[in-house]
């Protein structure tokens, strides 16, 4: 018999998502072909959905934050999420206009087969990371008043050398 932590992958994607979470110490619940996730990230709590698509050759990941937009913040929210897509290489933001929400998403063709522990853990921890880079920058127009430009320049300001 192996051992889990000698096996990278298990037979069903699900339960290697179940695995990440668990390592991550998250807490998760399970569907038939769903796990929802409650992670942890540095500025709020975030509500990840995993779901296996078409006949589990496609997989969901959909991470929405508690922030919320009205039409005054509208036009600044659209313009931070054009500009931060066109930067990030795995996924994207997007947002529900009706409900004035801003997600994260990432959907990708997989092959069972080779769907591993390291490549869900990459997918989850690129979510929670890529909220956790952004996050502020949504603060800043919600908050702040500031500009999309002025809000992503903010967050992605890189200090060099020591203090």
């Amino acid at each position: 018999m192996t051992s889990l932590a000698k096996k990278d992958f298990l037979d069903d994607p699900l339960d290697n998502v179940e695995l990440a979470a668990s390592i991550q110490n998250w807490t998760y619940d399970r569907s038939d072909n769903e796990v929802s996730i409650i992670a942890n990230g540095k500025h709020n709590n975030y509500q990840l959905s995993i779901s296996l698509r078409n006949d589990s050759q496609g997989l969901d990941v959909v991470c929405g934050f508690d922030l919320r937009f009205n039409e005054k913040n509208k036009f600044q929210i659209l313009k931070l999420v054009s500009s931060i897509n066109a930067q990030i290489w795995l996924g994207h933001f997007d947002v529900w206009d009706k409900e004035g929400l801003i997600i994260y998403r990432n959907s990708s063709i997989i092959d069972r087969r080779n769907l591993n522990l390291e490549t869900i853990e990459t997918l989850l921890l690129d979510a929670v990371n890529s909220i956790d880079l952004y996050f502020p920058a949504f603060q800043y127009i919600l908050w702040a008043g500031k500009t999309s430009e002025e809000a992503l320049s903010t967050v992605l300001f890189e200090t060099k050398g020591e203090a």
